[in-house]
């Protein structure tokens, strides 16, 4: 709960243990390689990862796999939707390695929400978050151009023209849902045709009216 709870996560551990703040829960162990969940699957409550790695895929009408996101315990699954009209997994969760999931009721979600407006804070503003990711990453994909997503990806990032990736190039490709020999050509043209400057993950825009316009012309 302290990965929600706004109150109590800079409190001592000591202190966090006299309170003694529970919340009812069940525990699965899944294996490496083994679906912790399918696209469409119900979302009746809320998978909390603990231990372990996941990534998170879409499976298109056409059967076209496309890669969304390697996450990383301690991370819900799926929570923005526990409460949803439409409450159902939007993506594929894989175990990329040994992996411990908590299951903790909806009911008792709400319980907590009533006890704790720490915790109903840092839930809210979580799922509030990831909606703004999930926006993020449409906006991404509705850019064609392999160059425009770039452009996109750094102008969202860039502070006084500096930028620092937050992942690596191979990931950036997963996350772009295209090839990393494409993604590191697109760079290498960029930094050629003196719009960025790059390297080790690191870089600077050196012409912004460029990278607009690489967004305006491959849209």
């Amino acid at each position: 709960m302290l990965f929600f709870c706004t109150l109590c996560r800079d409190k001592p551990a000591e202190e966090i243990e006299k309170l003694q703040c529970t919340i009812p829960h069940t525990l699965k162990l899944f294996k490496r390689d083994e679906y912790i969940a399918y696209q469409g699957d119900k979302v009746t409550r809320l998978f909390m990862l603990i231990r372990g790695k996941v990534r998170t895929e879409i499976v298109s009408n056409s059967g076209l796999t496309l890669p969304m996101s390697d996450i990383s315990a301690p991370f819900p699954l799926a929570a923005a939707f526990l409460f949803a009209d439409d409450n159902r997994f939007p993506v594929d969760v894989i175990a990329l390695e040994e992996c411990e999931v908590i299951y903790i009721s909806k009911e008792a979600i709400e319980q907590q929400m009533a006890k704790c407006s720490g915790f109903m804070r840092g839930f809210m503003a979580f799922n509030a978050n990831q909606m703004q990711h999930i926006s993020e990453r449409l906006k991404i994909f509705a850019q064609k151009g392999i160059k425009a997503k770039v452009a996109y990806y750094l102008l969202a990032r860039e502070k006084k023209g500096a930028f620092e990736l937050d992942r690596s190039v191979a990931s950036l490709a997963g996350y772009f849902g295209v090839e990393r020999p494409s993604l590191s050509r697109a760079i290498s043209e960029m930094v050629h045709d003196k719009i960025i400057t790059f390297h080790s993950g690191k870089g600077e825009i050196i012409d912004f009216s460029a990278m607009e316009m690489l967004i305006v012309r491959e849209s």
